[in-house]
């Protein structure tokens, strides 16, 4: 496929399309309205194509899957262009969710709030053995962009991830349904591409039809329903101006990513590590 974006790379591997988040030097941070967009745009030309059984979603180098919004890109705007832009940037995660065929995260590193959310949208999930999945968003007063892991594991484990915002490694991921393999670095490329290959093997009509049928009993869980009325809930935090997460927005501003994460964190670090 001859298509050529800012953000990401498109590629093709027999039966098996690769989307690469291309922003090592951000941490493979998404730009928003414009990485995301591209990833939305590269599904959906992936989703007219029968010989592309399955897909893999993953970022550039060893160190981040995703690490969520670019921070230091975002500007302040009026509520209801806020609202505008959650939902359209909510769309990622639901094209993800209900794309004809099954996406795949290779989760090469951090996954950190809509990287996290990324990934746990994707219908399978390898982790690297150095992969941590975090949404801290609720340490400066945003919330998770799609509410999709009360579906995936149970309660008590959702309330820690999404009060705390602490993350969770490779393994806590594998115990809680959230990955299923975890792997050496090295070998995640390969794991990812024999998995889409597996996929492959399977009957399109019936892996179209039984994925829409999983996907309809999600939304009668309610899924649709929590994620659209969540998406709502944080565009009105966002838009609060509360005073709290106007500081460390100020603290961004004018001293940088490296102050603002220390200022977020530094409350929930153990003292001496």
């Amino acid at each position: 496929m001859n298509v050529t974006y800012l953000d990401i790379e498109l590629s093709e591997n027999g039966p098996v399309a690769w989307i690469t988040i291309d922003r090592e030097t951000r941490h493979n941070a998404l730009r928003m309205t414009v990485t995301d967009r591209e990833i939305v745009d590269a599904l959906r030309r992936l989703e007219t194509r029968n010989d592309i059984r399955a897909i893999v979603v993953t970022g550039r180098g060893r160190k981040a899957f995703c690490t969520g919004w670019d921070m230091e890109g975002i500007e302040e705007m009026a509520l209801c262009d806020l609202e505008r832009v959650v939902r359209q940037n909510m769309e990622l995660f639901s094209t993800v969710w209900s794309q004809r065929q099954p996406v795949i995260a290779a989760v090469n590193g951090h996954a950190v709030a809509s990287g996290a959310t990324l990934a746990m949208a994707c219908d399978m999930v390898v982790a690297a053995d150095n992969a941590r999945l975090a949404e801290p968003e609720i340490r400066h007063g945003a919330l998770s962009p799609f509410l999709i892991m009360p579906f995936l594991t149970h309660a008590k484990a959702v309330h820690e991830f999404y009060y705390l915002g602490e993350a969770i490694d490779a393994q806590e991921m594998l115990r809680l349904g959230l990955a299923n393999r975890v792997v050496p670095h090295e070998d995640l490329a390969a794991t990812a591409q024999t998995m889409g290959e597996r996929l492959a093997h399977i009957p399109r009509e019936a892996l179209d039809l039984k994925k829409r049928s999983l996907r309809a009993a999600y939304d009668l869980m309610g899924l649709r329903a929590a994620t659209e009325r969540h998406a709502l809930a944080d565009s009105i935090i966002l838009g609060a101006g509360l005073e709290g997460p106007r500081k460390l927005q100020d603290i961004l501003r004018d001293q940088g990513m490296r102050a603002f994460l220390d200022a977020r964190d530094g409350p929930f670090r153990t003292p001496g590590k």
